[in-house]
């Protein structure tokens, strides 16, 4: 049987939410988290997945987690595409920010809240480079940061284009098995393994999901829900796409119209007479 992709939310949940050191290694691979700034123990706060995965898109099968240092994780796989994709993740980040403190609570309890955004899609569509870090800092001086609370990381799957032999980094190895989970022959499998002993065990967990019938129900009915989201939005986007092309055309009228008064005035013609021709206003030219 077929591996189910990791490039769907509830797979990549299933396989990273139930074992802390191969969510660790993930994020560790990451360039923030070298050095100091390295995980060395992680708790994952919504290991659940939800039952009901066929109920409507609006199920955000994110993965909440804190480490040591009280630093706050937000990761997240997104499949589909979104129009507001930006503001939707600064909007989560914002919510576990704010959550993370109560009412008459110092500020400076506020922790660091990492937002680690997988996306099977492109997002900077011009740019070619698959992985983005974002934090606060200054326009006149981009190293001066306004607090080390935000940062935002994102990586785009599919400009993701090394092939497995001219892997250099352990974020790659990741972003790679992300990406070519349902294509892995052995051998690809067997380099991957002895690569990254925590990749052997995210292969081990998603082989484990690929084959227990529960998982592949609810992989399934998620599936489906993802298809009708893409349907809704590619319904949605050309809406927009005619309504913008309309809104365009009575706008060219508008101006054609305006341009033919100025130019009907030119010629001598009297201003209640362009209205009764044109149907502008006289205030219109």
């Amino acid at each position: 049987m077929k591996l189910l992709p990791l490039t769907n939310d509830f797979t990549f949940k299933a396989v990273f939410s139930n074992d802390e050191d191969v969510l660790i290694d993930l994020l560790n691979s990451f360039p923030e988290f070298q050095g100091k700034n390295k995980i060395a123990s992680l708790k994952v706060l919504n290991p659940e997945i939800p039952k009901d995965m066929n109920s409507d898109k609006g199920i955000v099968l994110d993965i909440k987690a804190v480490d040591s240092k009280g630093n706050k994780f937000l990761i997240e796989m997104q499949a589909s595409s979104q129009l507001y994709f930006p503001q939707r993740a600064l909007y989560y980040w914002s919510k576990l920010y704010s959550k993370s403190i109560g009412k008459g609570q110092d500020f400076e309890k506020l922790p660091r809240v990492y937002s680690i955004n997988f996306v099977n899609f492109p997002l900077f569509k011009n740019e070619p480079r698959f992985y983005w870090s974002f934090q606060v800092s200054s326009k006149e001086q981009p190293e001066i940061l306004l607090t080390e609370d935000l940062s935002i990381h994102i990586i785009e799957i599919p400009k993701f284009h090394l092939e497995l032999d001219s892997i250099q980094n352990p974020l790659d190895y990741w972003v790679y098995l992300l990406k070519e989970a349902v294509n892995i022959k052995g051998e690809q499998m067997k380099t991957l393994q002895k690569k990254n002993p925590k990749i052997k065990k995210a292969i081990n967990k998603l082989k484990f999901v690929s084959h227990d019938k529960e998982s592949r129900e609810l992989y399934e009915a998620r599936l489906k829900t993802e298809l009708d989201y893409k349907a809704r939005f590619a319904f949605q986007l050309q809406k927009m796409r005619e309504e913008g092309i309309q809104e365009g055309i009575e706008r060219g009228i508008e101006k054609g119209k305006v341009e033919t008064a100025k130019q009907l005035l030119a010629w001598g013609m009297k201003r209640e007479q362009i209205c009764k021709i044109t149907g502008l206003k006289d205030s219109d030219f």
